[in-house]
C-alpha cells in the first residue's frame, strides 16, 4: 500500500477503526490525520510496511509490519486487521503466509503480534485460536487497565509522600511537558531498557537503540499531530542522569490519556521511584489537562510491582492484551 496515497490511507484508517472498535466499546480511536501521520513517520530505527487485502474492489483487511533496523533485528512486529464484515474468508491466513515470506526475505526469524480480548475468553477467543492455528505461541499476557479521573488529591499526596520518604536525598523527581535536552541521552538510555528489564514472559528482547536524534523526531511528530506527551523522570542526584521515567500520551481530539512506558533501571530499584514518577505524571495531567477523563495502561501479569502501584491508584482491569510469537527457519 502506498503510504503517500491519501485516498488509500483513508480506506486503511476505516478498516483499522472497524477492527479496533469491534466488540470493544471502550476504544477511542485516534483521529485519522494523527493515525496516518504515525504510519508515515520516517524513523531511522524502524521501517513500516503495509499491504492491503481486497475483496471485489473493497479493502477487506490491512497487514502492517514493522522492522527494527538497529536492535532486535531477528524480529518482525506485525498487526493483521481484517474488517469484521470480511472475516472467515481466508484473508487472515493469506496475510500470515505473505508475512512469513516477507520475514524470511528480510532474514527475520521471529514474528510477534498482539491482540485484545476479554479476560473470560482467554483460552478460546477466536484471535487466540487463529494465532495458534497459524503456528504462533502465547508469549506473554498484559492486563489492560483503566483509571477514571480525577484521582483524589489526598490519595495522590499520600502516595507521593510515601515515595518521597524512600528516595529523598538520593533522587529528585520532576515532570515535564517537554524534557530538557540535557536529559535526553540518559532518558533514551533508560527507555532502551524497557523491553529488556521489564518482565516479558517467553519473548526475550535486546535493549533498544533510541537515540536523542530519533527521540527528537518523535517529539516533532507529536507537534505535527497535536499529541501531548507528559514525561516524569527520577534523576540520580550524584550523576545527574535519568534512572526512571513514566510517559503519558494525550492523543488529539479525545479525552483519554494513554500510559506509555514506565521503568526504573534495575540498579536503582527499591526506592519507590516507579510510584513517584507515575504519581508526578498524574498530578501534572490533572493540573494542566483537566479535560482528560481516563487513563489506559497495560501491565504484564507477572509484574506485581507495577500492578500493585496501579491498583493502589485505582486502575481496574478492562481486557487482556496477549503477545503471540512464531519462530521461523530463515535461508
Amino acid at each position: 500500500m502506498d503510504l503517500a496515497d491519501d485516498a488509500l490511507m483513508s480506506q486503511m484508517y476505516a478498516v483499522l477503526v472497524a477492527v479496533r472498535c469491534f466488540e470493544r466499546p471502550h476504544v477511542v480511536p485516534a483521529p485519522e490525520a494523527a493515525a496516518v501521520a504515525d504510519l508515515r513517520h520516517i524513523d531511522p530505527g524502524e521501517s513500516t510496511h503495509l499491504w492491503g487485502m481486497w475483496e471485489e474492489g473493497t479493502l477487506a483487511g490491512v497487514l502492517t509490519a514493522w522492522l527494527p533496523l538497529h536492535d532486535n533485528v531477528d524480529t518482525v512486529w506485525t498487526q493483521v486487521d481484517i474488517h469484521p464484515d470480511h472475516r472467515r474468508r481466508g484473508h487472515g491466513t493469506r496475510a500470515i503466509a505473505a508475512l512469513v515470506d516477507f520475514a524470511r526475505e528480510n532474514t527475520r526469524s521471529r514474528v510477534v503480534a498482539e491482540a485484545h480480548y476479554p479476560a473470560d475468553r482467554a483460552d478460546d477467543h477466536p484471535y487466540r485460536v487463529f494465532a495458534e492455528r497459524n503456528g504462533f505461541r502465547l508469549g506473554q499476557t498484559q492486563i489492560i487497565r483503566r483509571l477514571m479521573l480525577p484521582v483524589a488529591d489526598d490519595l495522590l499526596a499520600e502516595i507521593a509522600q510515601e515515595a518521597r520518604a524512600a528516595y529523598q536525598g538520593r533522587y529528585r523527581v520532576e515532570a515535564f511537558g517537554e524534557v530538557p535536552r540535557d536529559l535526553w541521552p540518559s532518558l533514551c538510555a533508560c527507555m532502551n531498557r524497557l523491553g529488556s528489564d521489564a518482565p516479558t514472559g517467553e519473548i526475550d528482547w535486546e535493549p533498544e537503540s533510541l537515540t536523542p536524534e530519533r527521540y527528537e523526531g518523535f517529539l516533532d511528530l507529536d507537534r505535527q499531530t497535536g499529541r501531548v506527551r507528559l514525561t516524569a523522570v527520577a534523576i540520580d542526584e550524584d550523576s545527574g542522569e535519568v534512572v526512571a521515567y513514566s510517559e503519558l500520551a494525550l492523543p488529539p481530539g479525545n479525552s483519554r490519556a494513554d500510559q506509555w512506558g514506565t521503568l526504573v533501571l534495575t540498579e536503582h530499584r527499591g526506592h519507590r521511584l516507579g510510584q513517584a514518577v507515575k504519581v508526578a505524571n498524574l498530578l501534572a495531567l490533572q493540573a494542566n489537562h483537566p479535560d482528560r477523563v481516563d487513563v489506559i495502561t497495560g501491565n504484564a501479569h507477572d509484574n506485581p510491582w507495577m500492578v500493585s502501584i496501579n491498583e493502589r491508584l485505582g486502575f481496574l482491569p478492562l481486557e487482556l492484551c496477549p503477545a503471540f510469537y512464531r519462530t521461523l527457519d530463515t535461508p
